[in-house]
This record gives C-alpha cells, structure tokens and sequence, in this order.
C-alpha cells in the first residue's frame, strides 16, 4: 500500500518538476517512480488469499499504461505537449489513487477475516482449555489493527483511517465547528539526500511526537502521505485552529535533531474551516490551496484559506 502511494506521490511530483525545467530531478523521480510500480506489480498478488482472491486481478496494468505514456512525453520534453502532459498526468495520478485505496480495503478485509479466524481460534482455544493461547491472540489482533489503521513509522492515523473519523465527526453536530490544518514539511527531499533516509525518518517520527505533544486528545493527527500530515480539530473555530498551526509550526521549528548538525526543520501550514455541505476532498483542497500559498510566500509559515483573497495568484 505505501509502495502504491509512492507511485501516486511521484507522478504528482514528477509533473511539477517537468513545468519547473528540473529535468535533472525529473528523471530521479521517473526513475522512483519505475522503481516502485514495478515492485508493486511483482509484489501485489500477496494481498490474495487463497481460493477467496484466485480470479481477482490486483496487478496495476491501467497505471503502467498511463506511466508508460506519460513518461515518453515528458522524456521527450515537447512544449507543444504540455496539455496532453497535465492531462494524462491527472489521469495517471487519478487510477494510482484509485489503486491506493483498493489496495489498502484489500489489506483491511485481510485483517477483518483473521479477525474472523482469531474468533474460531479462540473457541477451540477455550475447548481445549489452552489459555495462553486466547492470550497470544489477542495481542496479535491489537498489531494487526494498529497496522491496518496506523502509520507505522509516525504512529500517527493513516489516510483511510483519517477519511473515516472525518465522516463520523462532521455528521455529529456535537464537534461542530471544526477545522482541518494541512501541514507539509520543508525540503523534506534534501534531508533524506543529504544525511539519508534513517535520519529523515527519524526527523518524520520527531516532528510527530513533538506535534501530539501540542494536541488535545479530542484532536486527530493522520500522517497524508510522506512528508505531509493532517490535524482535525472539533470544537475549534477558524482563529483556533490558526493558533493551533502556529503552535505546531514553533514546536517544529524548535526540535534538536543532532543528525542534522544544526539545520533546522521546519514546515508550512494551511488552514480552513470544515463546511456542513462539503465532501473530505473538498475541505482537504482548500487547505492546500492555503498550503502552497505559506510554500509560494517562502515556507515555515501559516496561511489561511479565508484569509486569502480570489485575486491573489496560487502557484499550484
């Protein structure tokens, strides 16, 4: 499922770097990107079960198709073809996205049906009069949740986990009003390039730790995909939650990592309101609206949505 939303992270990220003439970068990611989806296409079917999945084909051939395309065209870098390019692009990252989430409800009815055999196993247990056995079970079923609803580097909720409570809060008027911040940490790339991948997962786990630690235990913290977590805040206003952003975004700034030999971390945040009568994606798109508006203006910073006039220029 990761390897999947790497794919899905990629092809957004390769596409900005095409309009941004980086070429050099481009071709690094292409090549993350191929890295990727060919170890997801090798590695999938071990999400089938047995008899249950032998018919259902899990291999991604409509995202290696749509890759396959849109890679020449960006290789070959003609003008002409940018809106084939954006196109094609938003079509790749639409069927990997698609693919990430089926993935992750493949993963999840896996872990509901040893649920199941957790269930058969513990009354054969109690027949046979073997305890321990209920004992090592249970402890089995609690890794199992936590990994079909957590992320298992940040301990922070994982995407699907954070699109469910999203559902469950907005439709009980008791946590109204509710804001949503989006924060994405800054050149999170050049850490894991310059000091490695270990250091910039420990630099994901710090900021995690240091952000629930300036949470309310009502408040929901899910880690969106790489660099990038989601904060939802019941019973919190708009000039709430921004106080909340700038809270989080000082904590962040003043974490002591001594891997990275002095840098700083540092990220940017959005900020907007949940509306009654919009969808998760709706709400999710306004704040990274606001999100690119604090990365445009120079990072390490918190914009909000209502805040932001219709006439500024948002760099997407």
């Amino acid at each position: 499922v990761n390897r999947s939303g790497k794919v899905r992270g990629g092809i957004q990220r390769v596409v900005k770097l095409y309009f941004a003439k980086d070429h050099q970068t481009m071709q690094k990611v292409i090549n993350y990107v191929d890295k990727n989806l060919f170890y997801v296409t090798n590695k999938v079917n071990v999400l089938k079960l047995p008899l249950l999945d032998r018919n259902l084909d899990l291999e991604p051939k409509e995202v290696e198709n749509c890759w396959s395309k849109l890679k020449k065209l960006l290789i070959h870098k003609i003008s002409s073809k940018n809106k084939e390019i954006l196109q094609i692009s938003e079509n790749c990252w639409n069927k990997a996205d698609y693919y990430t989430d089926f993935y992750q409800e493949i993963s999840e009815r896996n872990v509901n049906l040893l649920k199941v055999l957790y269930l058969y196993t513990f009354t054969i247990s109690l027949f046979l009069g073997l305890y321990f056995i209920h004992l090592i079970s249970s402890e089995l079923e609690s890794k199992l949740e936590f990994l079909a609803n957590y992320d298992p580097l940040t301990k922070a909720l994982n995407r699907a986990s954070l699109k469910n409570l999203f559902l469950h809060i907005k439709g009980n008027k008791s946590y109204h009003p509710i804001s949503l911040i989006i924060f994405d940490l800054d050149h999170f790339k050049r850490i894991n390039d310059t000091f490695g991948h270990n250091v910039g997962d420990k630099v994901l786990r710090e900021v995690a730790r240091a952000v629930r630690k300036n949470l309310r235990r009502s408040d929901i913290f899910a880690r969106w995909g790489g660099e990038e977590f989601v904060v939802l805040l019941p019973n919190t206003n708009l000039e709430g939650a921004k106080k909340v952003a700038e809270k989080l975004r000082k904590a962040i700034e003043n974490l002591e990592i001594p891997e990275l030999k002095g840098e700083r971390v540092t990220a940017s945040f959005g900020v907007t309101k949940v509306q009654l009568d919009e969808s998760f994606a709706e709400t999710i798109h306004r704040a990274d609206i606001a999100l690119y508006k604090a990365k445009n203006e120079g990072r390490n910073r918190v914009k909000v949505f209502e805040e932001i006039s219709e006439k500024e220029p948002i760099l997407n």
